[in-house]
């Protein structure tokens, strides 16, 4: 298996004199609005010694003048708030990140503390004491591509939007043959770092495919379908492996006087003699599109697949869970969570998510880790689902944050309910202590009405949440303008989810 091991120490140097907070600045030779602690980078860190410093707590190095991100005069959560934003990603309007000018010499104290205005010595920092190992996994893998449409070339276009990057200019780079299948197609090939790239459109240099999230659960590609030619849509495979694990279909007892189908998947190599091995595990609604041999329209998601895309390149394996939906399903995966907005109250008025989610947390997830080798902890667990499946993901996410660690919010339908509702749900919460929030990743498309129609909510909903506190780090949006509202598109982007909410990569 390809891992990497990276170890984070971490200190903090307190500095205290007779009770009294002593903050400091860093010898630096440039000051960034934001950069609190003045070490040259504006990240979650400045933020953190924002929030520390309005709560009273002792900072080692702290500027009050880089740390008025919101330009304000006062120091203050929202100062805090603005930073996250923007290293979030989202957009501000305060020059966040650039340089300003000081007129505070180098290792004064801030106005307004008791402490001495001359230089002061750094008080003996801490022991360094090491975190917990985090595993991650090697970013540097192979793709393959079957030509099941025999071109005769085959390019890869590899990018990076957000970073602003492309290996090479369109049509890319020309893959490599590697080999012939069992069906007599061509199989190409070409390594990549998928920490750098993210995107790829394979391409003849005239029909093309639609883009495809590529990391570390990404591995081999076909064309599914032919039409139209500027945007193929693709199918996925890991390459090299003949086994799509197994997969078992239960029924369990739902509270409306039915039973509701559960698909439960076990990844190639799983032992159910051996528990002391435990696996983590993939919550996943609309479980009828999820695996291998399921079809529809626009075909399955085919998690089946991607999690074995994964397991080829070096993870131990998942273990994914798919919950049926019913033809109640406008109602089931509606949260109910106060008045729908009056153009959406037929069909989804009088939603029952409560008791799906309710369902999911307190039936299905103690069924799974009864009978399997099911990992108990949060943070191996998520949710995730699309259009009403995604609304419902994210709800059942924040009822039970403390059985699930991710959220994956799909084409998420949060325009059922509108700000001011939203507003009063989210308030009830306390976001003040990010180890127990699940990480949440947003994702939308704009190909089509019903995707744009979605869209300005989905968009706002993470910006909503860092708002009220929720850490910057832990959300994230992905919006791909010309997927529209299918499984083509979900399918897409499922290798990008499922390693942010995991830290895989």
């Amino acid at each position: 298996m390809r891992k990497i091991k990276s170890f984070i120490a971490l200190a903090l140097a307190v500095l205290l004199c007779m009770g009294t907070l002593l903050c400091v600045y860093a010898n630096s030779e440039a000051l960034f609005l934001g950069d609190a602690d003045t070490n040259g980078t504006v990240n979650v860190k400045d933020a953190t010694a924002i929030q520390k410093y309005v709560a009273g707590m002792a900072v080692a190095v702290f500027s009050e003048k880089a740390a008025d991100a919101d330009e304000s005069d006062d120091i203050n959560v929202r100062d805090a708030t603005l930073i996250q934003k923007f290293t979030a990603g989202f957009e501000i309007s305060h020059p966040v990140g650039e340089e300003m000018a000081s007129d505070v010499e180098p290792g004064t104290t801030v106005p307004g503390t008791s402490a001495p205005t001359q230089p002061q010595t750094t008080a003996p920092a801490d022991p360094v004491i090491p975190s917990e190992p985090v595993e991650k996994m090697d970013t540097n893998i192979s793709i393959y591509f079957s030509n099941n449409v025999k071109w005769t070339t085959v390019n890869a276009y590899l990018y990076n939007e957000k970073a602003g990057k492309e290996l090479a200019p369109w049509p890319g780079v020309a893959m490599n043959l590697h080999s012939t299948n069992d069906f007599g197609e061509q199989i190409y090939t070409m390594d990549v770092d998928v920490s750098e790239y993210n995107r790829i459109v394979f391409n003849n240099g005239v029909s093309q495919s639609m883009n495809a999230a590529v990391s570390v659960a990404s591995s081999g590609f076909y064309i599914a379908k032919e039409t139209p030619k500027s945007s193929m849509a693709l199918g996925v495979y890991a390459f090299n492996e003949s086994e799509y694990g197994n997969q078992t279909t239960v029924k369990l007892d739902y509270p409306d006087g039915y039973q509701k189908p559960i698909t439960i998947w076990t990844p190639n190599g799983y032992d159910p003699a051996d528990t002391t091995k435990k696996y983590p595990v993939i919550y996943l609604l609309d479980g009828q599109n999820q695996f291998l041999g399921t079809t529809n329209g626009y075909g399955g998601w085919v998690s089946d697949k991607i999690a074995t895309c994964l397991q080829a390149n070096g993870h131990e394996g998942f273990i994914l869970v798919g919950i049926d939906n019913t033809r109640n399903r406008d109602k089931e995966l509606t949260p109910d969570i106060g008045d729908v907005a009056p153009n959406y109250k037929n069909p989804f008025e009088n939603g029952v998510g409560e008791t799906f989610s309710n369902f999911v947390a307190n039936t299905v997830k103690p069924y799974v880790e009864a009978n399997y080798n099911a990992s108990t902890l949060a943070k191996d667990n998520s949710v995730i689902g699309a259009s009403s499946g995604g609304i419902e993901a994210f709800y059942i996410g924040m009822e039970h944050m403390d059985k699930f660690g991710g959220v994956g919010a799909l084409s998420p339908a949060f325009m059922l309910f509108d700000k001011a509702e939203w507003d009063a749900y989210l308030a009830k919460f306390d976001f003040s202590d990010a180890s127990k929030l699940p990480r949440i990743f947003f994702y939308n498309g704009g190909g089509d009405s019903l995707e744009l129609e979605l869209n300005p909510y989905a968009k706002a909903m993470p910006e909503w949440m860092v708002d009220l506190g929720y850490p910057a780090d832990k959300v994230i949006f992905c919006h791909e303008d010309k997927f529209s509202h299918n499984e083509y598109a979900w399918r897409m982007v499922m290798p990008q989810i499922i390693p942010w909410i995991y830290e895989l990569q």
